[in-house]
């Protein structure tokens, strides 16, 4: 078994590359604080271009319409009580248009805007950890109105960026040869045209067909090829599975199926989701097998992208449990209000949704003090 290393004697290579991660000033000082070699490797005065410019607004060559195009990042983060550090809050953030200096924030669910409380964040009493991005792409329309460019799922991969739109078709663009009229080129096979979800993965771009088959994108022909077998499903899951997403769990790429059901409401049909079932490869026998618990983890299924996280690293987040939100309610609720939050449970296949705020212990990571 190899030794222990004193934090004071990592290399200075290894605190440069921390420091470079770090989602404030006010965090750079903390770790410069801790000893003196690490106050050498993280000097106040370097400029770290990838914590500066990572959550930046990117101009993206026009979709099908003459007008300038962007891609619009936000940031999930973890903020905590630095007097308290083992629970915390996910809050959601995006650069202002209007001041790069403030930052709005958005529903961990989704991209709706929650009301300012006009509260202040002192990050000396609270501490705000950067954990993942997401991305949209949108078409600028003047006096900083921007619309949506109906992409599904967006991610980011040095210049490229890969969309799925809502018609199911990937999309990609560079974002570095705009002034060489580079367009948007779409990505199929023969053996796949459509798909649900995309993701990076280990510096790789991989998608979801519709059948529940992982392929691979190849940056350096921009080719597609299929990297997997698809999950098995019977014919009353077929029917009933309304969406397909990846997301990274334990260093692996797993799927997730959601299934949903029609209820008679007020005479209307009404859909909603039923139950998930989370599915990994084993790479021994080379097929997929269903993941019955997802241990200490839970997953944010939010509308542009879905990853996992520590639960108890968050006020009341369960553990084997998916936390996630209608797609009818994605557009009229906020973080103050009652709609569209619901979270389920690995364990005994129940689903919870939020009546009240106070009402349900589980929400409280998505409702942080400050809001």
């Amino acid at each position: 078994m190899s030794q222990s290393v004193e934090w004071s004697d990592l290399p200075e290579e290894l605190v440069d590359v921390i420091a470079s991660r770090l989602f404030s000033k006010v965090e750079l000082l903390r770790v410069r604080s801790i000893c003196k070699p690490w106050r050498s490797a993280a000097s106040i005065h370097k400029r770290y271009p990838k914590r500066h410019n990572r959550n930046r607004v990117r101009v993206l060559s026009p979709l099908s319409e003459a007008r300038p195009c962007s891609l619009s990042p936000a940031a999930f983060s973890r903020v905590f009580l630095s007097s308290c550090r083992s629970k915390g809050w996910l809050i959601k953030t995006q650069d202002d248009a209007v001041s790069e200096t403030r930052k709005k924030l958005l529903h961990p669910l989704s991209r709706a805007p929650v009301e300012s409380s006009h509260k202040t964040l002192d990050l000396l009493e609270y501490t705000v950890s950067e954990i993942h991005q997401s991305y949209d792409v949108h078409n600028y329309y003047g006096k900083n109105q921007y619309i949506s460019c109906n992409f599904a799922r967006v991610v980011l991969l040095g210049n490229f960026v890969f969309g799925v739109n809502n018609k199911k078709e990937i999309w990609w663009c560079n974002n570095e040869e705009i002034k060489y009229n580079n367009v948007w080129t779409r990505v199929s096979d023969e053996d796949a045209e459509y798909f649900s979800d995309i993701i990076v993965h280990k510096g790789q771009i991989y998608a979801l067909d519709l059948n529940s088959a992982i392929w691979w994108i190849s940056l350096s022909e921009l080719k597609i090829y299929q990297y997997g077998p698809s999950t098995p499903m019977d014919y009353y899951e077929v029917d009933n599975c309304k969406e397909k997403r990846l997301v990274e769990y334990c260093g692996e790429l797993c799927i997730i199926h959601r299934f949903c059901k029609k209820f008679r409401v007020r005479r209307y049909d009404v859909e909603r989701t039923i139950g998930f079932k989370v599915y990994k490869m084993d790479m021994e026998l080379v097929e997929w097998v269903e993941v019955k618990s997802l241990g200490d983890k839970a997953f944010v299924m939010a509308t542009d992208c879905c990853f996992s996280v520590v639960a108890g690293d968050y006020y009341g987040c369960l553990e084997s449990a998916i936390y996630f939100t209608e797609e009818k309610d994605v557009n009229v609720f906020k973080l103050t209000e009652e709609k569209g939050v619901n979270v389920f449970k690995l364990g005994d296949g129940s689903v919870t949704k939020l009546v009240k705020p106070s009402s349900e212990s589980c929400f409280h990571m998505i409702y942080p003090p400050f809001v």
